[in-house]
């Protein structure tokens, strides 16, 4: 009998077959855990709060400012710097510590108020609470700790909290501050508690929360996102919060306090300037002042009414180009401001004002585009590293924008004092014509020509105040909230996937109890089964009875079950084995105890018997006999008696019930049972089997556990290794196959018992039988306590 199947295509049918056989005992594990980790999936996703989005939109840089100065013109391109706003800077802002920590201060988020349900507990905000907790002070400790709320009566209430293992209670005044070591807070209504209302209040478990602010504004910045829509300057922010109406109103308050920043940017430019042009008109009023009293003490003192005509002239002319060279030195120094402060730049945050008087529009606008762009990265300094790459976008656009305007500052500086020289011979000029008049004069002049400079630098200043005053009164946001804050929805858990993760880490861990199953604990449970495991001849396997007695023999009470009939295809097997004696020599044993060799020894007598054959059954396992029991005979002589020459071959041989089986029992169990295995007595216990009986069946200990079942295999015909499907795991077989090739061990084969019908193919798809009545085993598998 081949142990092995074989595959002659593409597929080897030995693995299809293991596949199936893994797949048909092991369906409900991975069935169950599938379904359990599902339900335990249901339930955590269910007890998991549902998380809302909501949005609003910014639209960055719009042009809806009247601009009186014009700084933004059309012509900027050729300057070397862009008038558009960079959105990734906008966005590291609005992402910055100190502007979320200015919203958080605002809103009232530093509480947070529980209602604990039976399954889960639930936040809430605002909405349908009765009281409101305000914090004055807290112990650190007590930051995140529950605490525990319950209303009293209409006027006070209690809270509980855990410091260590200890649990305090305070009880308070609705309205009044509750003072302690641990805090200062006030507790009260959000309106009238009527009777009927405190009866409801009382059954519920309220709880509050109180948050550390840093804590909470980095969890605010775990829960935001800002995105820049494509080729926009539009602004989506996105918050993710598990109370919607919370959610909306940061992102509204976000928003606000955005756009108030931008406009105190615009704000701060306007306020230094105006500081800067008021100061320089008290320094001129003050100088006109002296002017006008010096005139008039010249007057006096010189007796001089006016200048004639031809020296109004000259005074005319000479006041003219010499207002000229006041505005040149006024770019001058505007052009010397913005390049101390491009060069040197220790105070980034401060635009020189005197840029502002200047007349060049490209040279306003550029020093305005510099200061915003500085502005941008301090901002977004507050929330990332020097080494961000956005931020090192920044500083390349500031550093070629630095260095265009020294370009652009170096040009006109030589233009100006190009102007400025030709200036300056105009007045010489006329300075040589003024020396011609009459000295009086020429000192009134002097003194007219002080006082007509510093009027128009007058009024210049005031012109240029007014200007200033009216781009203050002209300022709106350069950004507008397009789409104010609405709930999107719930986005969070993903419940499905949530199944879905559930569902897989069962089947995962279901594949490792599989594994594990069928590499360490995975048993024979068929006579197909074993010949995917074992290239050794298999004899047969023998069906499982539940309803047999311990001690009784199985084919005689039931010749017509199914476990009779598979003692039955066990003796026509055993035709099959080569034996060249003439009476065959059949030896039982088996890996440990409870395998049922006992059990197959005597029935295979016993049908052996019934098939008109002369047998001769041998309790070998002098250790622990069990035949003379199952068979209702004598144990005062046997086996042992014989090897020590106490009784005669035939004395020790009995008969049984049945026709042609006698037995030669152990006998006394004798102290040294394995030396006497060693006895030539052995031999003639054999050779008188042999001579006398058709069959000689012999009955040993268990392989794994006595070597006596070695000595008396090299004495045997036949040697067939009983495995029961309780055992039948791959270490005893590779052990027994090991065994065999290790002692070349010849006819050797398997016997596998306790098979249930439904494993069998064979018995179960071709014996239909009235009754199911047979023979089972006990906890050892058949007669004895370790089985036979």
């Amino acid at each position: 009998m081949e142990g092995q199947a074989h595959s002659t295509g593409v597929i080897d049918t030995n693995d299809l077959k293991s596949i199936l056989r893994i797949v048909s005992k092991n369906w409900w594990i991975m069935a169950s855990l599938v379904l359990v980790s599902f339900l335990i999936g249901y339930i955590y996703a269910y007890k998991l709060p549902d998380v809302f989005q909501a949005s609003t939109k910014l639209l960055l840089q719009t042009n809806d400012k009247y601009n009186s100065s014009s700084l933004i013109t059309s012509n900027s391109e050729s300057f070397g710097y862009q008038t558009y706003i960079d959105n990734t800077n906008e966005i590291n802002i609005i992402e910055s510590y100190d502007l979320l920590k200015k919203v958080v201060d605002r809103i009232d988020v530093n509480v947070s108020y529980f209602v604990r349900g039976r399954l889960r507990t639930t936040e809430k905000y605002k909405e349908n609470l009765p009281f409101k907790v305000d914090v004055y002070d807290l112990n650190s400790s007590l930051y995140e700790l529950p605490i525990s709320f319950k209303i009293i009566d209409k006027t006070h209430y209690e809270i509980s909290y855990n410091v260590g293992k200890e649990v305090i209670t305070r009880r308070g005044t609705f309205g009044n501050d509750l003072v302690n070591t641990d805090m200062k807070i006030k507790i009260s209504k959000i309106g009238e508690l009527n009777d009927s209302y405190i009866s409801s209040l009382q059954l519920m478990d309220y709880s509050f929360q109180i948050h550390n602010p840093a804590n909470l504004v980095y969890e605010f910045r775990g829960a935001l996102q800002v995105t820049n829509a494509a080729y926009s300057n539009v602004l989506e922010i996105t918050l993710n919060d598990i109370l919607p109406l919370r959610a909306i109103t940061f992102l509204d308050t976000l928003a606000n306090l955005y756009i108030q920043n931008t406009l105190q940017n615009q704000f701060d430019l306007n306020t230094n300037t105006l500081r800067y042009i008021d100061t320089e008109l008290a320094e001129v009023t003050t100088i006109l002042n002296t002017i006008e009293d010096t005139m008039q003490r010249f007057k006096e003192n010189k007796h001089i009414l006016d200048l004639d005509r031809e020296g109004q002239e000259y005074f005319s002319q000479y006041s003219k180009y010499d207002e000229e060279k006041a505005n040149v030195e006024v770019e001058m120094g505007a052009l010397d401001d913005l390049e101390k402060y491009i060069i040197q730049g220790k105070d980034s945050t401060f635009l020189p004002p005197s840029v502002y008087m200047s007349s060049d529009d490209f040279l306003r606008q550029g020093a305005t585009t510099l200061y915003n762009y500085q502005i941008s990265i301090n901002g977004a300094l507050n929330s990332m590293t020097k080494k961000n790459e956005s931020i090192g976008d920044v500083k390349k656009s500031i550093k070629k924008l630095k260095e265009n305007l020294l370009t652009y500052i170096g040009n006109s500086r030589a233009a100006l004092q190009s102007q400025m020289a030709n200036i300056d011979v105009q007045l010489g000029n006329y300075i040589t014509k003024i020396k011609t008049l009459p000295a009086k004069q020429r000192g009134l002049m002097n003194i007219q020509r002080k006082q007509t400079i510093n009027e128009s630098l007058y009024e210049f200043l005031l012109q240029k105040r007014a200007t200033t005053i009216i781009e203050r009164a002209a300022i709106i946001p350069k950004t507008k909230v397009i789409e104010t804050g609405r709930n999107i929805g719930v986005v969070l858990p993903h419940r499905e996937k949530l199944y879905y993760i559930f569902m897989a880490v069962g089947a995962l861990l279901a594949l490792i109890i599989i594994f594990v199953r069928v590499t360490f604990y995975d048993r024979v449970e068929n006579l197909q089964e074993l010949k995917l495991k074992t290239s050794l001849p298999i004899l047969g396997e023998i069906l499982s009875a539940p309803l047999s007695s311990e001690m009784s023999i199985a084919v005689e009470d039931n010749p017509k079950s199914p476990l009779t009939e598979s003692f039955r295809t066990l003796r026509t097997n055993l035709q099959y084995m080569a034996v060249d004696s003439s009476s065959k020599a059949i030896l039982f044993t088996s890996n440990g105890p409870g395998e049922g060799k006992t059990f197959c020894s005597i029935n295979l007598a016993a049908i052996l018997a019934k098939a008109g054959k002369k047998v001769l059954l041998l309790e070998f396992d002098m250790h622990k006999p069990r035949i003379y029991k199952a068979l209702g005979l004598k144990a005062e002589r046997g086996i042992s008696t014989f090897i020590i020459g106490k009784s005669a071959i035939d004395e020790v041989i009995q008969h049984t019930i049945i026709q042609g089986l006698d037995v030669m029992v152990c006998g006394p169990v004798p102290p040294n049972s394995s030396e006497l295995v060693l006895s030539d007595k052995v031999s003639d216990i054999l050779s008188y089997g042999r001579n006398n009986f058709d069959f000689v069946i012999i009955d040993t200990p268990p392989l794994g556990l006595i070597s006596d079942a070695f000595i008396l295999m090299r004495m045997a015909d036949i040697s067939l290794f009983v495995l029961n499907t309780k055992f039948a795991y791959k270490e005893a077989i590779n052990y027994v196959q090991e065994t065999v090739q290790i002692n070349k061990i010849k006819n050797f084969g398997f016997v596998l018992n306790n098979v249930k019908r439904k494993k069998s193919k064979y018995y179960y798809n071709r014996y239909n039988y009235g009754y199911y009545g047979g023979y089972g085993y006990g906890t050892y598998g058949g007669y004895g306590g370790y089985g036979g």
